[in-house]
């Protein structure tokens, strides 16, 4: 197997060299899940031969029932998704294992710069589900002191960047540009991690102070040295996205890109209520994230959601079903619109206004 170094990715560090051991183990992985499309596609002619895909998309629960009675006993379908889950079990610990043959070089690179600059709301504002490990990740994003570094440029670099459909960040480029306006004063990236899509955001709107939220210090540290090297400064705060803590009317663009499918359905209408409040009267909302299963074709409903049962993805099937478009209005928005701006409807974002005073 070869173990020559990834091409870097624009937005990636291009200086982040692990050992030979860590580089083979990380490639690994990423080549294991690469082997699983062919069972996967014998699986889906299967699927499509039975007629087990007749099912209407947008109908999930009916849907898996169809679809799950006929790979009942085909072994092929345990295989895979024990190989899935067993991938994304060890995927964090080999990560973490590779940063640390090299942490004496890779540490400097991963804190933030002093003094660090984040507001804490502390662990009483924790809410019970952030406490579950999202995609498999041991100990959760705060599991080790570099998680932000492990994750985005470990674990970015060897698996998703590789395996993703698209341009992983000329997609945050894209929704960051379709807010309504030209030019905002203050921005908040709602469930910003580690400052991926709040990068993006300052780039397209120069002139505004941003403000990243998240639960995650380890995201959050980051984040602050990714605003460091792009020359610029945001304000971090560790929160929940749906009670933040800031004040209110503080801000005219209220965004988050890839959050909503990582909450509880109470936790999604929450949010869009703080980011109406968050937000002054004529603000903008985008909000984007996985595609409603409607849009899916009856297969890849049907993957999404198997590879969510076996990925450590429990509130995907919400985010894929509920309609945002009503949660939106009940929260107050008007304006509302959704688009599409990738392949198979991914991301899928949600745009809409806080009406003027006086004119709900």
């Amino acid at each position: 197997m070869s173990t020559a170094q990834p091409t870097v990715p624009d937005g990636m560090r291009a200086d982040v060299e692990l050992a030979q051991r860590g580089r083979s183990e990380m490639q690994f992985l990423q080549a294991m899940r690469a082997g699983l499309r062919p069972l996967q596609a014998r699986l889906r002619e299967r699927l499509e031969k039975e007629a087990a895909l007749e099912e209407a998309a947008g109908d999930i629960a009916r849907l898996r029932e169809a679809a799950d009675e006929v790979l009942a006993e085909d072994p092929r379908l345990g295989i895979a998704g024990a190989a899935l889950r067993w991938n994304r079990a060890v995927l964090t610990p080999r990560a973490v294992d590779a940063f640390e043959e090299r942490a004496d070089e890779l540490a400097p690179k991963a804190a933030p710069p002093a003094p660090e600059k984040i507001a804490d709301r502390g662990e009483e504002a924790v809410p019970r589900y952030w406490r579950y490990e999202f995609h498999g990740t041991a100990g959760g994003w705060d599991g080790h002191e570099h998680m932000g570094f492990i994750h985005h440029e470990l674990v970015y670099r060897y698996l998703l960047v590789p395996s993703f459909p698209g341009d992983i960040f000329g997609q945050r480029t894209r929704v960051a540009e379709l807010a309504p306006r030209d030019t905002y004063t203050d921005i908040c990236d709602l469930g910003c991690g580690t400052g991926q899509f709040t990068l993006k955001l300052a780039q397209a709107y120069p002139e505004a102070r941003v403000t990243g939220v998240d639960l995650s210090l380890a995201e959050l540290r980051y984040a602050q040295r990714r605003a460091a090297e792009a020359g610029t400064e945001w304000d971090l705060v560790r929160a929940p996205a749906e009670d933040t803590g800031l004040d209110g009317e503080s801000f005219d663009l209220v965004a988050s890109f890839i959050l909503l499918h990582e909450m509880p359905p109470h936790a999604i209408r929450k949010v869009f209520a703080e980011a109406f409040r968050l937000l002054r009267p004529g603000g903008d909302l985008v909000f984007s994230d996985v595609a409603p299963y409607r849009l899916r074709s009856p297969y890849q409903a049907w993957y999404d959601d198997w590879d969510a049962e076996n990925g450590h993805e429990p509130w995907w099937r919400t985010a894929a079903t509920i309609d945002l478009v009503e949660v939106a209005r009940t929260a107050g928005f008007t304006d509302i619109r959704q688009e599409a701006l990738g392949q198979q409807s991914y991301p899928w974002v949600t745009v809409a206004r806080k009406p003027m005073e006086g004119l709900a």
